[in-house]
């Protein structure tokens, strides 16, 4: 009995960070680079917005703009360690690849302008596969952790208004489709996929010195369906590869945008951006088992609190252009971590985080531009100490490299 009730645990926790996995250079597990403009500026840019990537900083910008279509990747490269007991363990490295397309169209003598943005501002993995940290092997049974994922693709219409010659509003409709939804621990395995909708309004005024933008969007509730399968800590008791369906959702949290950017010579502008992320959302997760032989260690339904809060990210941006065809960015951000210390897990380590940008931007011909971008993020160590996880105790440093690359084509 006192292995089941383990195992329950184990059950929980598996289908509550499958859905949340992130490396740990993102806000909670939200992605803020999602242009390359933006992301050279530190993502203080939804008081620019001034190319389509527009749809998912500020689409009220679109108003101000040509057509144009912008293609762009970012690539991630996380470092992260666990040191315990004087010993250092590292997750698993490599590159993750965050693409990006974004296009704005409207007729010439239109007030309405339109736009479409696909990206993924949610998701990325952690694995801690062969680390040899403690909480990897199978001897940590419900507390194992080795690998989670999630990948999700999010869908964005928006049509502007532009009210007079300095104001324009905008409103568009979010889908997110999770197509990948992994986790592999040693006690469960957990795969599924899901979707979900909501909105989102925008507005921008802008004068010759400065320019205000805001922007508000939903929380989305995304329904997750899936299997669990027992894993290998469970072979003693001879529930290794017996599965279920189950289902569980997460919410991605509502956003608020508030933004100024200061043009204090033709050639320089200084931007602030302050982002309210609503994580307090994610209170905590549900997950409901169809009957099987698999309920006898996971039960109907299991609940495991989360109890994330509410962060405010402050973003700093500056944009000067060296001559008719070069401009050069810099950025700096401070990001604090929505987790708390009683639900901590190796999961999504949450450090608090601080962001340094550069970027370089350059005409290739009349219509098309070249945007690259590099940021360090520096995550603040955290150790954790709860002596109900002694298998998680110890402490989690990092540090992550992002390399961004994009063309906008004028048409």
């Amino acid at each position: 009995m006192k292995y089941t009730k383990y195992i329950k645990q184990a059950s929980i926790l598996c289908a509550a960070t499958a859905l949340l996995t992130t490396q740990a250079f993102a806000s909670g597990y939200m992605i803020p680079e999602q242009g390359v403009k933006a992301t050279g500026m530190g993502n203080a840019y939804a008081a620019i917005a001034d190319d389509a990537s527009a749809n998912w900083f500020n689409p009220a910008g679109l108003s101000f703009q040509e057509n144009n279509v912008t293609g762009s990747a970012v690539l991630v490269y996380p470092l992260n360690e666990y040191e315990t007991g004087g010993q250092t363990y590292s997750a698993v490295k490599g590159i993750h690849v965050v693409p990006q397309v974004y296009v704005r169209y409207g007729e010439e003598d239109s007030k309405f302008s339109y736009g479409l943005g696909i990206n993924s501002p949610f998701g990325l993995s952690v694995d801690w596969t062969d680390s040899g940290a403690p909480f990897s092997e199978v001897a940590a049974g419900a507390d194992s952790v080795t690998f989670s994922e999630i990948q999700a693709v999010h869908v964005n219409p928006n049509v502007a208004y532009q009210v007079s010659d300095n104001f324009s509003i905008a409103a568009g409709v979010s889908y997110y489709y999770a197509f990948k939804v992994h986790l592999d621990g040693q006690s469960l395995n957990i795969g599924g996929e899901g979707d979900g909708i909501g909105g989102n309004f925008a507005l921008m005024y802008k004068t010759d010195k400065w320019s205000i933008g805001g922007s508000y969007r939903s929380a989305v509730k995304i329904d997750i369906s899936g299997t669990a399968v027992g894993g290998p800590a469970l072979a003693l008791v001879g529930f290794e590869g017996i599965g279920a369906n189950a289902t569980t959702s997460v919410t991605f949290p509502d956003l608020h945008t508030l933004a100024v950017t200061y043009y204090a010579t033709p050639d320089l502008s200084l931007s602030l951006q302050i982002d309210r992320i609503n994580w307090a959302t994610f209170d905590e997760i549900v997950v409901d088992y169809d009957p099987s032989a698999l309920n006898a260690v996971t039960g109907p339904t299991t609940t495991i609190p989360e109890g994330w809060k509410a962060t405010v990210a402050i973003r700093l941006g500056a944009e000067w252009t060296l001559d008719e065809t070069t401009k050069l960015r810099a950025g700096y951000t401070t990001d604090p971590t929505p987790t708390n210390a009683e639900h901590f897990s190796p999961r999504l380590p949450g450090n608090d985080r601080q962001l340094v940008t550069l970027g370089y931007g350059t005409e290739l011909s009349e219509n098309l531009t070249m945007d690259l971008a590099y940021v360090y993020v520096w995550l603040a160590d955290r150790t954790a100490t709860d002596p109900t996880k002694t298998l998680y105790q110890g402490t989690y440093t990092g540090e992550v490299h992002l390399l961004a690359g994009g063309v906008t084509y004028k048409f």
